[in-house]
């Protein structure tokens, strides 16, 4: 159970020293009893002792995993505010996190003052519960490999996640809105795979693809002899569905008469087959989806205003591509290691400069005009990378000139460049970071470009990845694999070394 002094107690859970030894230094602006464990295991005892009233939890560790930690600590601690912390966030991690119980999951690297702020937020939710005396209870539900797709780490798309895994486990219907190509079926599909019917049947109907004349019966099936071409009985979707979910896509464009049959199958779990006075009852749970501004229709009496409110309980508005670019390389890579794999061939890469231009168009056509633009570009490559000349040129012109790449921002813990200005001069324990506009030295000079010249011959295209395995792979060398050490040469988080090591196939 949570503390149940006036000070309340944070439990950090992560086996990176410096993280631990920064969150310390950060919330050191609070009134707080700070504890601290390297591993799940040890997590679990101390918040077994202790009684937290936040948990800063990390998802990838050694031995228990963060999420496994998650269920551990929500039957335990049922009062205790868990923040999940994660410098690879992933959609199921996300909806995971949310499904088991966690009050927040938040990326690496990240800000002092959100993270405080998030903090806060915590301790006050977890002070409300300890007054109502309530506990949070996870729902148990072993979750299941989404299908792929639902990509993106930018804050909008981390909303949507955590609001797939909150209404998942309930049967609760849920509306998803958004211009054409968004990807509301995915999503649809995930809140499915996540939910207490994921072993049930799953229908997705197209209401845009069937005649007004032939939906009735598609849905709700008809008797042999109801209408012309009726020689059988045919069994509709809501039928075939029963203990399952029906995803009902572009319902917006379902004509009134549908709609009002559709509606009494919510309200009342029951549907009449066409030709039928018997009524059959189902259970079904109902996800729809639409492009179309639904509240105007109620108020142009083309959308039964009934069905709305019944539909509308909960709602995921997607974003639209240009309101999230910074998702874009994601969506790329993801697109590209897809083809890869469907078409049995190497993984081709993009070019910076590429890139750049891919993440300053505005895509009218969201994802789905991403992906088919990278199926295009990946078959015009001529080589294993995709230049600006394999995109297409309307895209070059709709973006005008291109311009160089910004150089990477180095994701130092906390992501904080003014360390000197964090939260109450709470400084991280790295090596110093010149300032933004400082001038770099290096030794750019014949030796450089004999390296360069060897990794051109040796690599072709690249280099810049061969370049950082060997330096990566040289440091540790030289600090005999001390992880810490190298990070601070490297100039960067251990964390972000290990993710890096995983990347090179450094461990062994």
């Amino acid at each position: 159970m949570a503390s149940t002094s006036n000070t309340p107690t944070i439990l950090v859970i992560d086996d990176d020293d410096d993280l631990r030894y920064s969150l310390k230094r950060v919330l050191s602006a609070r009134t707080c009893n700070f504890i601290e464990a390297d591993s799940g295991e040890a997590g679990l005892q101390m918040a077994e002792q202790h009684g937290p009233d936040v948990i800063l939890l990390d998802n990838r560790m050694g031995g228990m995993s963060g999420i496994e930690a998650l269920q551990h600590l929500r039957g335990a601690n049922p009062n205790a505010m868990i923040i999940l912390m994660t410098a690879y966030g992933t959609t199921q991690t996300t909806i995971e996190a949310m499904k088991f119980g966690a009050f927040d999951y938040i990326m690496k690297p990240f800000d002092p003052k959100k993270i405080l702020s998030l903090i806060d937020s915590a301790l006050a939710a977890s002070s409300d519960l300890v007054r109502a005396n309530q506990g949070v209870k996870s729902e148990g539900v072993s979750a299941e490999e989404i299908e792929g797709g639902i990509i993106g780490s930018s804050s909008a798309m981390q909303a949507v996640f955590k609001m797939i895994g909150q209404v998942a486990a309930s049967d609760v219907t849920v509306m998803v809105t958004g211009e054409s190509g968004t990807g509301k079926e995915l999503i649809a599909r995930a809140i499915f795979k996540n939910s207490l019917r994921a072993q049930k049947p799953y229908i997705a109907v197209n209401c845009a693809a069937i005649p007004d004349n032939l939906i009735e019966s598609e849905l709700f099936g008809h008797e042999k002899g109801s209408f012309t071409g009726a020689t059988t009985q045919r069994i509709g979707k809501f039928e075939l569905c029963d203990g399952g979910t029906i995803f009902l896509d572009e319902i917006g464009d379902m004509a009134l008469a549908t709609q009002t049959k559709i509606l009494r199958a919510l309200q009342e779990g029951e549907i009449q087959r066409v030709g039928s006075s018997e009524t059959v009852k189902v259970d079904v749970r109902l996800l729809a989806a639409t492009n179309k501004p639904l509240e105007a229709m109620v108020q142009e009496k083309t959308f039964r205003e009934d069905l709305y409110y019944r539909l509308n309980v909960v709602r995921i508005q997607l974003p639209p591509l240009r309101e999230r670019l910074e998702d874009v390389p994601l969506l790329v890579d993801f697109v590209l290691k897809r083809l890869a794999r469907d078409s049995k061939a190497a993984t081709k890469a993009i070019s910076p400069e590429a890139m750049a231009v891919l993440s300053k168009y505005t895509w009218p056509g969201n994802v789905r005009e991403l992906e088919n633009l990278i199926y295009r570009s990946a078959v015009m490559a001529q080589g294993d990378t995709i230049l600006i000349k394999d995109l297409p040129q309307e895209l070059l012109s709709a973006v005008g000139g291109v311009d160089a790449p910004a150089p990477p921002v180095g994701d130092n813990f906390l992501n904080i460049d003014d360390r000197a200005q964090s939260v109450e001069s709470t400084e991280v324990p790295h090596a110093e970071v010149p300032a933004a506009d400082a001038p770099v030295s290096m030794p750019f000079g014949e030796p450089f470009a004999e390296v360069y010249k060897q990794l051109r011959e040796a690599h072709g295209t690249n280099i810049l990845q061969h370049a950082e395995r060997e330096i990566i792979k040289r440091t540790l060398e030289d600090v005999g694999g001390k992880q810490v050490k190298a990070a601070e040469i490297l100039g960067i988080t251990r964390a972000t070394l290990r993710k890096r090591i995983d990347q090179y196939d450094l461990g062994k």
